[in-house]
């Protein structure tokens, strides 16, 4: 009798030893992470400051990050609108972004670019009106930029681009980066407007035209 009871009590005792097992496992699979996600900007992460102009990232949850700079460029005011990819590991240069093709300078809808009032643009100097413009570059060569400013401010990558819309087209000037930059960003340095991104920064000047 003592035998037998002791098989029952041990019988008892696994069986209740199974019934914990499989519920801390069923935990384990229904626990929700509330850890936060450490892609996306955190607030202290959203605003860029530089010497003459600010950077916001208006819309982290997407892939590449929507930003916004805006500041003052030879007395002007401008605001830069664009997406900002990562290099994520990747041969930006002549491989992602091809050589010899209309690129949207960015991610996902063209970058865009507003001068309050008429500016010079290039070391050609050439005129710009005050307003909103699609910016879109070609490189031809890692040293041979062409930056366009089409009319049509509103695009989505460069498939609808037509050079028809180019109000000016202006040689673009590019040097290589000290250290590498995994995502691309514009700034105001001087009086340039430059890209950087990967190795390479690419820029053009800008001065205030009379009216």
């Amino acid at each position: 009798m003592f035998r037998l009871t002791t098989i029952l009590a041990l019988c008892l005792f696994a069986f209740t030893a199974c019934q914990d097992t499989a519920s801390t496992s069923t935990d384990e699979e229904t626990t929700v992470d509330t850890t936060p996600n450490p892609v996306a900007p955190v607030a202290s992460d959203t605003e860029v400051t530089g010497e003459n102009f600010v950077i916001k990232t208006i819309d982290g949850e997407i892939k590449s990050p929507r930003k916004e700079l805006e500041g003052q460029i030879a007395n002007v005011p401008v605001t830069i609108n664009y997406g900002s990819p990562a290099v994520n590991d990747r041969t930006i240069y002549g491989d992602l972004v091809p050589y010899e093709k209309v690129w949207r300078t960015g991610a996902n809808e063209a970058t865009r670019i507003t001068f309050k009032e008429p500016v010079l643009v290039g070391k050609e100097g050439k005129k710009l009106a005050a307003g909103t413009y699609a910016l879109f570059t070609r490189p031809n060569s890692k040293t041979d930029w062409t930056v366009m400013f089409n009319k049509k401010a509103d695009q989505w990558g460069a498939y609808d681009y037509d050079e028809k819309d180019d109000v000016v087209v202006i040689k673009g000037m590019s040097q290589e980066l000290g250290s590498s930059a995994e995502r691309m960003d514009f700034a105001l340095d001087g009086d340039n407007i430059k890209l950087m991104w990967a190795d390479l920064a690419v820029m053009f000047p800008v001065q205030k035209a009379a009216k």
